[in-house]
C-alpha cells in the first residue's frame, strides 16, 4: 500500500472514530455504558485490530512471514496454505512445533501466493487453484498451546464443479478413526490435530492421515473446513487430545473468541483503571495518518509479545517470541521505557528488581538477557572485562531511569534490592562501572571486541565513543538522583568525574564529517560511519556538542543513513561496509529500534521537521505487519535511495522485537516532549520547540493525574488534566 493510500485511509477512520467516541462510552444520562468487545476501540476513538492490518503481500517478496501470538505462545506461518512453525518454546531445532499440516484441491498441493498479516490472525490465500480460489485463516487461542485453521474454498469458474479438499497430517491414526497424534515432531511432547468436520473419508498413506471432504460447488459457491491442533508433554496426551476434541467441536466459537481476546487487550491498553493492565498508553489523536499508524502500530508490537505465564510477573514482555521461552534482552527493552511504564508500572519494578541484581559484565546468559522463569540469583563474579554486551551498563540505567521519572516512583531509590543494594547504590555502580574496565587510548574504556559490540560490525571495537558517552550521561544523571536525596557531596563527585572524561570522549569527533572515531588497541585511530554513535553519542553529549557539530552530525545521518522508506545501521562509506551484511547492524538494513532512535536524536541535535519527516516516511514498512528485529533492502536496486525493504529473517533476523515499541515511545517522549525530570516538577521537555505536526495525546499519566497535551506550530501544552 502507498503511503499516500494509508494517509486517506487512516483520515476517514480517524473521523470516523472521532465521531463515534463523541457517544459511545455514555447515554443521555451520562453514564457509562456497556461496549461489547468488538465496539470497545471504536468508543475509546482509536483503531480497530482490523485497521491495523497490513495489506496483501506477495508471497515472492516476503521474507519472514507473518506470525499470531496469544499471550503466550508464537506460530509463523508457513508458505503453503496451511503448515506453520509454532514456538511454544524457543527457535531451536525449527521443527518445533505441530505436525506440518497440508492442503491439496483435487489431489494437487498449491503454494500461498499472498499473505497477510492481523493482530489476532494470519491470511493466505492462492486464488489460481485450477479454478478454485483459497483463502486460510490461522490463529490461536488466548493462553493455550492451540492453533486453529479455517479454509475457505470457492469456484472461480462459470460452471458448477465437484472438488476434493484434502488434509494430509503426519501422525498415527488414533482410535476414534479420525484424530492424528505425532509424538516425532518434538521429544516428550504429542501433538493432536483434528477436523472440525468429519471428512468424507480418512486413509493412511505411509505416515501420514489424510482426510478428504468431496464437495460440490455451484458458480462462485464456497465451502470451508476447519482443523485444530495442540500439545503437551507425553504424559498429558489424554488431556491433550480432550482439548483438542472440545475446540474442533466448538471450532466456531473459539475462533470467534481468538479475536474477541485480542480486542479487549488491545482496549485495555488505552483505558484508564483496565483490569489487566497496572496503567495504560495515552490515545493519540491526529489527522497525520502515518504518525497515526506508526504509534498504534508500534502498540500493537508490544502487546504481541506480552506474556503471561512468567513468575517475574504476569504480565511481561519478552524481545521476540520465536527465541527460548522468557528472553528478555535488555538492550532491546531498554527502548520501549516509557511505553512499559505507562502500560505495566507494576509489572515493569517487579521485572527492574531482577534487572538491577545482574552482572553488566558476565558471560553467562544474562549478560545479554534476563531469563523471565527465574525470580532470584544472580552472578557476584568480578570480571576484569566486559563478556557480554557492552551496552548492558547503560541500557538497564536508562530503563531504571526512565521508570523512575516517568511513574513518579521516588520511594524506589531507596528500596533494598535480593543483593542487599539499594536501587540508587545501584545506578551509582552502573553510571560508575566503566572506572574498572581496561582502558586504551588516552584513558577511554575498552569495551570488548565485535561480540560484545555490534557483532557484525569488524571496525566497531574496544573504545567506542557511544558507550564512553554514555558513561558521562549516566554519571550527570546518577547526581541529579543524588541531590534529590540531599547528597550534595556524591553528585559533584560523579559531575566531577563527568567533566573530566567529556574531553576525551569528544576527541574522538571527526570534524567537518560528523562521524566518530575509536581507538582501538592496535593503536589505530579508526573512523566509523554508524548509527550507533550517532544516537548514543548524540544523545548523551547533545548538551556539549557545538551548533555546527550538531549540523554535521544530522547532515552525515540525511546524507548517508536515510533512505525513502528505511535507512542503513551503516553508511555505504564505512571502510567496513563489504564486510557486515547482517541486516539489523550493516548497510543493507537496520534494526527496527534504531529508526525511532535515530529520529529521537535528529530531533534533539536541532532538526525536528527532518526527523518527523523522515519517521512519517517509514510507515509504508508496516504493510508486513507489527515492527520486527531488522529490515533489509533487497532487490537489484538494494543500494540505492530508492532500494524496497522488507523484514529481514537471514542472519537470525526474528519477526517481531519488542524494540519497535520505540515507535510509540518516541510520539509519547520526543513529538510530544513527555519527559518528567528528575528532581524538578517539569514534564515537558521542550514545549516551545514548534511541531511539525498538530494533535493530541490524550490520558498522559504522571503523578496521579491524567493529562492531555497538544501539538501543534507553537508547540506544545497541557490542555487538560484531572
Amino acid at each position: 500500500m502507498k503511503k499516500q493510500t494509508y494517509t486517506a485511509y487512516f483520515i476517514l477512520i480517524s473521523s470516523i472514530l472521532s465521531a463515534f467516541s463523541a457517544f459511545a462510552l455514555k447515554n443521555q444520562h451520562n453514564t457509562v455504558i456497556s461496549v461489547p468487545p468488538s465496539k470497545r476501540a471504536v468508543a475509546l476513538g482509536i483503531p480497530t485490530l482490523d485497521n491495523l492490518a497490513g495489506d496483501w503481500i506477495p508471497m515472492a517478496q516476503v521474507e519472514n512471514m507473518p506470525a499470531v501470538h496469544n499471550f503466550n505462545h508464537m506460530l509463523v506461518v508457513n508458505r503453503d496454505l496451511t503448515s506453520y512453525f509454532y514456538y511454544p518454546g524457543g527457535i531451536y531445532p525449527w521443527k518445533k512445533g505441530h505436525p506440518i499440516t497440508t492442503l491439496t484441491i483435487d489431489g494437487q498441493e498449491y503454494p500461498a501466493m499472498e499473505t497477510r498479516c492481523f493482530p489476532y490472525k494470519a491470511l493466505r490465500r492462492n486464488q489460481y487453484c485450477n479454478g478454485t480460489s483459497v483463502e486460510t485463516d490461522t490463529r490461536m487461542i488466548n493462553e493455550l498451546r492451540n492453533v486453529m485453521c479455517r479454509i475457505i474454498a470457492t469456484n472461480t469458474t462459470i460452471l458448477p464443479r465437484r472438488i476434493t479438499l484434502a488434509l494430509h497430517v503426519p501422525g498415527k491414526l488414533m482410535a476414534d478413526g479420525i484424530g492424528v497424534s505425532n509424538s516425532t515432531q518434538r521429544p516428550g511432547v504429542v501433538s493432536v490435530v483434528r477436523p472440525a468436520r468429519k471428512p468424507d473419508a480418512v486413509s493412511v498413506e505411509k505416515d501420514t492421515v489424510v482426510w478428504r471432504w468431496m464437495v460440490e460447488l455451484p458458480k462462485g459457491g464456497s465451502t470451508h473446513i476447519e482443523f485444530a491442533a495442540g500439545d503437551e508433554a507425553s504424559e498429558q496426551s489424554a488431556q491433550t487430545d480432550a482439548n483438542v476434541i472440545k475446540w474442533a467441536a466448538g471450532f466456531n466459537s473459539y475462533f470467534d473468541a481468538c479475536k474477541t481476546n485480542w480486542e479487549n487487550r488491545w482496549a485495555d491498553a488505552f483505558t484508564p483503571g483496565n483490569k489487566h493492565f497496572s496503567g495504560h498508553l495515552p490515545i493519540l489523536k491526529s489527522n497525520d495518518a502515518a504518525l497515526m499508524r506508526n504509534y498504534y502500530v508500534g502498540v500493537w508490537t508490544m502487546l504481541a509479545l506480552e506474556r503471561t505465564q512468567f513468575p517475574v510477573n504476569k504480565r511481561s514482555f519478552i524481545t521476540s517470541g520465536e527465541r527460548e521461552d522468557g528472553t528478555q534482552f535488555y538492550w532491546d527493552a531498554s527502548m520501549q521505557s516509557t511505553a512499559w511504564a505507562l502500560l505495566e508500572p507494576a509489572g515493569m519494578k517487579a521485572t527492574l528488581r531482577r534487572w538491577l541484581v545482574q552482572n553488566p559484565r558476565t558471560g553467562q546468559a544474562s549478560g545479554y538477557a534476563l531469563d523471565l522463569r527465574n525470580v532470584k540469583g544472580f552472578d557476584t563474579t568480578h570480571y576484569n572485562r566486559i563478556n557480554g554486551y557492552a551496552f548492558n551498563a547503560c541500557t538497564i540505567f536508562k530503563t531504571i531511569d526512565e521508570y523512575l521519572r516517568v511513574t513518579n516512583d521516588r520511594a524506589f531509590l531507596d528500596e533494598k534490592l535480593e543483593n542487599g543494594k539499594s536501587v540508587i547504590e545501584t545506578l551509582d555502580a552502573l553510571a560508575t562501572d566503566w572506572e574498572t574496565l581496561p582502558k586504551g587510548h588516552d584513558g577511554l574504556a575498552n569495551y570488548g571486541e565485535n561480540n560484545n559490540l555490534l557483532e557484525c560490525a569488524p571496525a566497531y571495537i574496544n573504545c567506542v565513543s557511544s558507550c564512553n558517552a554514555q558513561d558521562i550521561w549516566m554519571m550527570r544523571q546518577t547526581a541529579k538522583w543524588y541531590s534529590l536525596r540531599n547528597n550534595s557531596m556524591r553528585a559533584k563527585q560523579l559531575e566531577t568525574k563527568a567533566a573530566a572524561l567529556l574531553p576525551k570522549v569528544m576527541s574522538l569527533y571527526e570534524p567537518g564529517a560528523g562521524v566518530w572515531n575509536a581507538w582501538q588497541l592496535n593503536g589505530k585511530r579508526v573512523e566509523l560511519r554508524h548509527c550507533v554513535d550517532f544516537i548514543y553519542t548524540g544523545n548523551a553529549l547533545k548538551r556539549d556538542l557545538s551548533g555546527k557539530q550538531k549540523s554535521e552530525m544530522v547532515s552525515f545521518v540525511k546524507n548517508e543513513l536515510l533512505t525513502r522508506d528505511w535507512m542503513r545501521a551503516m553508511s555505504l562509506k564505512d571502510s567496513a561496509a563489504v564486510n557486515s551484511d547482517r541486516p539489523d547492524h550493516g548497510p543493507m538494513g537496520a534494526y527496527d529500534g534504531w529508526v525511532p532512535l535515530t529520529v529521537n536524536t535528529m530531533w534533539n541535535l536541532g532538526d525536528p521537521e527532518g526527523a518527523y519527516k523522515f519517521y512519517c516516511s517509514t510507515v509504508v514498512v508496516t504493510s508486513e505487519g507489527p515492527f520486527a528485529q531488522a529490515r533489509e533492502f533487497f532487490g537489484p536496486n538494494r543500494m540505492e535511495y530508492d532500494a524496497p525493504v522488507r523484514i529481514a529473517a537471514r542472519q537470525g533476523c526474528m519477526k517481531e522485537c519488542i524494540s519497535g515499541v520505540a515507535f510509540s515511545d518516541v510520539v509519547i517522549t520526543t513529538f510530544f516532549g513527555f519527559v518528567p525530570e528528575a528532581g524538578n516538577g517539569r514534564i515537558l521537555a521542550d514545549p516551545s520547540t514548534p511541531r511539525p505536526f498538530s494533535g493530541e495525546l490524550r490520558n498522559v499519566h504522571f503523578a496521579g493525574k491524567e493529562f492531555t497535551l497538544k501539538a501543534g506550530h507553537k508547540g506544545v501544552k497541557v490542555i487538560s488534566e484531572h
